[in-house]
């Protein structure tokens, strides 16, 4: 096999085989697509949590979580606890449950598209607290399964199940 086939199948090395179906961005995550703003801000908290929070948990971007019991869902970031990477094993879908899942409202979604999402898949399949981000209007509501919440729009953000604390400012900054 010579190197440009390295990455190519046994099966599909020398053949012509049918180009698979690939479905859409919306239809694979069961979710909009995204916008300039949504993935500002998802970069923005990812990389808060990722300096701050490295050493205590994982923190990974749009993973597919294949939970217990419940249809699969992709949350914009997954605070999980800490574990090591295998960089020669990786895995398409997760099914352990991440502490925390963090959901940005894109311009085309519903509050309760994401609502219905936390309450039916997330807590179900074993997260802990889940997070409602809101660009437009700058905030963020922290719930958890008992069906309570916290919205913060400015000041100290403070996730009861991490301990994670953010500055709201910074999470909304330019």
């Amino acid at each position: 096999m010579n190197d440009e086939n390295i990455f190519l199948e046994e099966s599909t090395v020398g053949t012509t085989a049918e180009a698979s179906y690939e479905p859409d961005y919306e239809t694979e995550r069961n979710k909009p697509m995204p916008s300039l703003n949504h993935g500002a801000l998802q970069m923005q908290l990812g990389a808060s949590l990722f300096l701050k929070y490295a050493n205590q948990f994982k923190i990974v971007s749009e993973v597919k979580l294949a939970l217990p019991s419940v249809k699969p869902a992709v949350p914009d970031i997954s605070i999980f606890p800490k574990m090591p990477v295998d960089w020669l094993n990786d895995e398409i879908q997760v099914t352990e449950p991440p502490l925390t899942v963090i959901e940005i409202l894109s311009p085309k979604q519903s509050i309760d598209d994401i609502k219905n999402k936390i309450f039916d898949i997330y807590f179900p399949g074993g997260v802990k607290s889940a997070w409602l981000v809101i660009p437009t209007v700058q905030s963020i509501h922290i719930f958890s399964p008992d069906r309570t919440f916290k919205t913060y729009t400015s000041g100290k953000l403070i996730d009861p199940v991490t301990g994670i604390e953010l500055d709201m400012d910074k999470v909304f900054s330019n």
